[in-house]
């Protein structure tokens, strides 16, 4: 479905992607891993065509980014980016139903239909019970399900997130790591997301890109990339493996 084929990147005299070739497949959930600086999040707005490669290209669906027309591809696609602007006052339902903008006319209105999908994407982000709530109200974890919730309003075939576990506890964490994987098992479509947390993202995902210094350093299983060894290599930390529900799970070691 998505390839990158030695794409480059660069702000100004800084590279952030050098060469960076990626397949995704269709209804997999993969994980983006690697430290700050890394390439992840532009990676992710490569792909989102946020920015455009310097060289290399990216293909969605056997065509060049380039050659897709922008509203057609935010049909197929969606991006939730790291930062957000959460503070206005807003009710959850109308900021879902935004997500539908890509299928609507020039001067068109949302219609009822729009307002179903809303609210199916809603249910689908065990939301629904904020749809009349505020952003403005809601705990970090439920606006960023809200949030999530605008990106499926569009039922996209691929979905970007850059860092959704980022600030969350640990509850809300799990549940968001589970819920990833219920979207690729429920919808079809298959999720690219960028976490610091190598357990959530070995959790339920398929395979752990790891990126360093604008390249992909590994591209594996999360049973193979969850060994202390592997991550000692790759992320320059001990730890211990356990398995847990047959998935490995890593502690970090304490050093006396």
């Amino acid at each position: 479905m998505l390839t990158v084929s030695r794409a480059r990147f660069a702000y100004g005299e800084r590279v952030a992607l050098r060469d960076v070739s990626i397949e995704i497949g269709e209804t997999a959930l993969v994980a983006l891993a690697g430290p700050n600086g890394s390439g992840k999040s532009t990676l992710l707005k490569l792909i989102a065509r946020v920015v455009a490669p310097s060289s290399g290209d990216v293909q969605f669906m056997g065509k060049s980014l380039a050659d897709w027309n922008a509203k057609a591809y935010a049909q197929q696609t969606g991006y939730l980016p790291q930062d957000l602007e959460t503070s206005f006052p807003m009710r959850a339902l109308d900021v879902v139903v935004s997500g539908r903008a890509p299928f609507l006319t020039r001067f068109g209105f949302e219609s009822d239909a729009d307002y179903r999908q809303a609210a199916s994407a809603l249910a689908i982000c065990d939301a629904s019970y904020l749809a009349e709530r505020y952003l403005d109200e809601m705990s970090g974890g439920e606006r960023k399900r809200v949030f999530l919730a605008r990106v499926l309003a569009g039922r996209p075939k691929l979905v970007l997130l850059d860092e959704p576990l980022s600030a969350l506890d640990i509850a809300h964490a799990q549940q968001f790591s589970k819920l990833m994987r219920e979207i690729v098992d429920r919808t079809g479509a298959s999720v690219l997301f960028a976490s610091h947390d190598l357990n959530w993202a070995a959790a339920y995902s398929d395979r752990i890109v790891v990126m360093q210094d604008g390249s992909i350093a590994a591209d594996l299983p999360p049973a193979e990339l969850m060994r202390p060894e592997v991550v000692q290599r790759f992320f320059g930390f001990e730890a211990e493996s356990v398995v847990v529900n047959g998935r490995p799970w890593l502690v970090p070691r304490v050093q006396q």
